[in-house]
């Protein structure tokens, strides 16, 4: 698979709803997978859930007729891709610790924006159609589940959404970064900040390192591939098969 080209493909694609509109923008008329499913982005927050749930995948995967290997568009997302095996067919995952490095092409690129801007908290159109990140949504939907959970006690349901609040305290700017020219979702950041006392920031994507995940541009530097009967594991920060 060496680009949009290609007519034969040969891989199950597992991948994070974040990633929804970068994947069908970025695959095209003629897509370079045999199957693809997405799991949801909620699963972030809960990694042992996560890490159920993509093993599962992996095994329905398995079963498409003509899959050769399983392309994982994830990162590492909180370590809930630790420990996931690989099947009969390898398994093929960007050496990413989560989604915002791949949207911004390298994870270099990511870590020296993070020393920059240490009061920067990262949006993409995908986690912003979520809703879960700090803004306006967010308080809606922790709203609505506090008062579900504790309905006789609205004074715990307000501790609740303050700390909810503490913990992003620290940050004190919205960096956007999207690679698929989405207006509505910039400017649903820029609500986000302004709710927020934020300052707002633009960044300009770079849809490299996903392009050449899903059209199998599979260099050893950036992608890990994981054999059959192996897992995923860390090495100190490196991602390796075990």
């Amino acid at each position: 698979m060496n680009g949009p080209g290609q007519t034969q493909p040969d891989y199950g694609l597992l991948a994070c709803d974040v990633f929804a509109d970068e994947l069908v923008a970025l695959g095209g008329e003629s897509p370079p997978w045999r199957a693809l499913t997405f799991l949801e982005m909620g699963l972030h927050d809960h990694p042992d859930q996560l890490r159920q749930q993509v093993q599962s995948s992996i095994a329905e995967l398995e079963a498409t007729p003509g899959i050769s290997r399983i392309v994982l568009a994830y990162g590492l997302c909180g370590n809930g891709l630790l420990g996931v095996r690989a099947g009969r067919v390898p398994l093929v995952i960007p050496r990413a610790h989560d989604c915002i490095a791949m949207l911004l092409g390298s994870a270099a690129r990511r870590q020296a924006l993070m020393r920059d801007v240490p009061g920067g908290y990262f949006y993409s159109p995908g986690w912003i159609r979520g809703g879960r990140v700090p803004g306006p949504e967010r308080d809606a939907y922790l709203r609505d589940l506090f008062q579900e959970r504790y309905p006789d006690d609205p004074e715990l349901v307000e501790d609740l959404l303050e700390a909810d609040r503490d913990t992003f305290s620290h940050y004190h700017t919205a960096l956007y970064v999207d690679v698929t020219q989405d207006d509505g979702a910039r400017n649903k950041c820029q609500q986000c900040a302004r709710s927020l006392s934020w300052s707002f920031r633009m960044l300009e994507g770079d849809p490299a390192w996903l392009r050449d995940l899903i059209w199998g541009q599979w260099d050893a530097e950036r992608f890990l591939t994981v054999p059959p009967g192996a897992s995923i594991a860390l090495d100190g920060e490196a991602l390796i098969a075990r």
